[in-house]
């Protein structure tokens, strides 16, 4: 939303350099044992180390903190081209249908179900995107930007996790994973994209607002 508005890059690139430099210093500092002490007293917890380690190296600690995602890439290998089938999982994964739902879906459907998926995430970031260029209003540009950033981060993240590319989080899958509030939060937001379509879209026995305005309405005489 701030790259759409028009903002400088002397303000963007300095801000991007600064979070790239501390991103990476960060995961540095989680490497080093001296590094750690100082993370410590910053106010980072054990849990937030563990996370880490366990996307540094997923093979680590199996049975202990790499457990869960573990347990999901060795479910989602397992499911292959096809998968084993809906309903028929072998491999399990703690927690399935919240944050780890995707392993499900790798195992229960393979390779072709996970695309397809991923496919359906793209034809709905794909019309949203249609909607944001159509758009001649500019603050709804700003909101359906909003919306498809939320989207393209909460899958880019969770299947990302899901697969040891990015570190465990409690990122849910958008339609998909458990959770009432997230969904009726997701609905929502789609809804307000697919709203700005309505504003300017035409239909075959609508008429234009000039038309309209130049209708002129007489009173029926009785007869």
């Amino acid at each position: 939303m701030v790259l759409i508005s028009g903002i400088s890059w002397k303000i963007i690139l300095p801000v991007a350099i600064v979070a790239v430099v501390v991103g990476g210093g960060t995961i540095l500092l989680v490497t080093q044992s001296w590094g750690r002490a100082i993370l410590e007293k910053v106010g980072f917890e054990a849990y937030q180390f563990a996370r880490i380690d366990s996307w540094l190296d997923p093979s680590g600690a199996t049975s202990g903190n790499s457990y869960q995602l573990w347990q999901a890439m060795k479910a989602i290998g397992s499911g292959q081209l096809s998968g084993s089938g809906l309903g028929n999982l072998q491999v399990t994964v703690p927690v399935q249908t919240s944050d780890m739902i995707f392993s499900v879906i790798g195992e229960t459907t393979g390779f072709i179900g996970s695309g397809v998926l991923i496919l359906l995430y793209f034809l709905l970031v794909y019309q949203m995107i249609r909607v944001t260029f159509d758009t001649k209003n500019e603050f709804y540009a700003y909101i359906s930007t909003g919306v498809i950033m939320m989207i393209i981060f909460h899958v880019f993240e969770n299947i990302g996790m899901n697969i040891g590319l990015l570190p465990l989080t409690g990122i849910p899958l958008p339609f998909i994973s458990s959770g009432g509030s997230f969904l009726l939060a997701n609905m929502l937001s789609v809804g307000m994209v697919l709203s700005m379509r309505y504003h300017y879209q035409s239909y075959m026995f609508s008429r234009d607002r000039e038309d309209f305005s130049q209708v002129q309405l007489t009173p029926k005489r009785n007869e």
